[in-house]
């Protein structure tokens, strides 16, 4: 074991425990908690990788393996620590130290290895001293399965309005995962579910989710879905469209499922497929966050999407900036070729509705209408 000198007392300390037994994971948090300690933990290095990410982490306890025998994530973790967090302490644990183990671990940059079981009085001298006299804290990260195993994957609903009169023309479905923690942020909970491998699942939850609460809205409402570009050639994604709207009684007919652009669309047989058989129900779709990063717009004439949603990136105040006027004049120009209606979104001053509908476009999104609420 290599134990540098612990780094100087910090104002607020934040540990990252990362173990797939639950029981090590929490007992350690559970011994380790102390004023001026925050501990976050983690049962899968994916997990544990967005957290890296997005929070301070100054010291981080591993397993070696997190996934099964043959695999030695600990290790990967320990280079990608060196690349994000370069100050942070490292401690590896493993329930089978050998010397080559160690020595790989130490050449990564680990500060020590420890060999499991061990007690909390030899990992505490190794750790970062916190300085602040604050309460300490703890969140428990939980795993993909019991994101979807629970009931707190419930959207909230944002209006879309028709812009010549102020209609309400439909909602648009923002999914949201009701627990304190990282995945209260939806960016951060589908970028765990594509690091997992499992959007379909998430976005079948979603769906699922949405055309529950959805069922107290009028019938001459319409609804907005996304769903991640990944997803669309995903069967489970396709039935849960079939099967939910089935169960809560809302004809697909009313339904649009947005293809966001963060992602590019993988172009092959099954996908349009998904696309023509969603269709064949009544389903249509729109295109999400138009002109961001991967355009899907070379697919207009294949998939017919029935909308194009200008980003709030362009939308919000265009009128005062000439450039994103540009931009959104020859969009709309665009849709009308193809035959579809315009959302802009990010409108929050009534000006720029009034330029949106002075240009011909049809509908709007944004504060100015309403913020994303729970359903009634």
């Amino acid at each position: 074991m290599r134990a540098a000198a612990p780094a100087a007392a910090l104002q607020m300390q934040t540990l990252l425990i990362v173990d797939d037994d639950p029981d090590i994971g929490l007992g350690l948090a559970v011994a380790l908690e102390r004023d001026g300690r925050r501990i976050i933990v983690c049962r899968d290095l994916e997990s544990a990788q967005i957290i890296l990410g997005v929070e301070p982490v100054t010291d981080i306890v591993t397993d070696v393996k997190l996934s099964g025998p043959f695999r030695f994530e600990g290790l990967e973790f320990i280079t990608e620590i060196q690349r994000v967090a370069p100050a942070a302490r490292v401690i590896l644990m493993s329930g089978h130290v050998t010397d080559e183990l160690e020595a790989e671990a130490q050449r990564r940059g680990a500060d020590a290895v420890l060999s499991k079981p061990f007690a909390v009085g030899i990992l505490e001298p190794l750790l970062t001293v916190p300085g602040d006299a604050a309460p300490p804290s703890m969140t428990l990260v939980p795993t993909m399965n019991e994101i979807l195993a629970g009931n707190d994957l419930r959207p909230r609903f944002q209006p879309i309005v028709s812009l010549a009169d102020g209609a309400l023309h439909g909602v648009e479905s923002l999914a949201r995962y009701r627990v304190d923690g990282p995945f209260a942020r939806p960016d951060l909970l589908f970028d765990y579910a594509a690091r997992r491998k499992e959007v379909g699942r998430l976005e079948a939850a979603c769906i699922e989710a949405t055309m529950r609460e959805a069922r107290a809205f009028p019938e001459s409402l319409t609804l907005f879905m996304n769903v991640h570009p990944a997803a669309l050639d995903d069967i489970g994604v396709v039935l849960a469209v079939e099967s939910s709207a089935r169960k809560s009684g809302i004809g697909l007919g009313r339904v649009v499922l947005e293809i966001t652009e963060q992602q590019e669309i993988r172009q092959h047989a099954g996908l349009f497929e998904s696309i023509d058989r969603l269709r064949g129900l009544g389903a249509r779709f729109a295109f999400d966050d138009v002109g961001v990063a991967y355009s899907h717009l070379p697919l207009i004439e294949r998939i017919r999407p029935s909308y194009l949603k200008i980003s709030q990136l362009f939308g919000t105040l265009f009128e005062a900036d000439p450039t994103r006027t540009k931009i959104v004049r020859n969009l709309v120009a665009l849709a009308a070729e193809f035959s579809c209606a315009i959302i802009i979104e990010g409108v929050e001053d009534q000006s720029t509705a009034d330029a949106a509908r002075a240009m011909g476009i049809e509908f709007g999104q944004g504060y100015l209408f309403g913020k994303a609420e729970d359903a009634p």
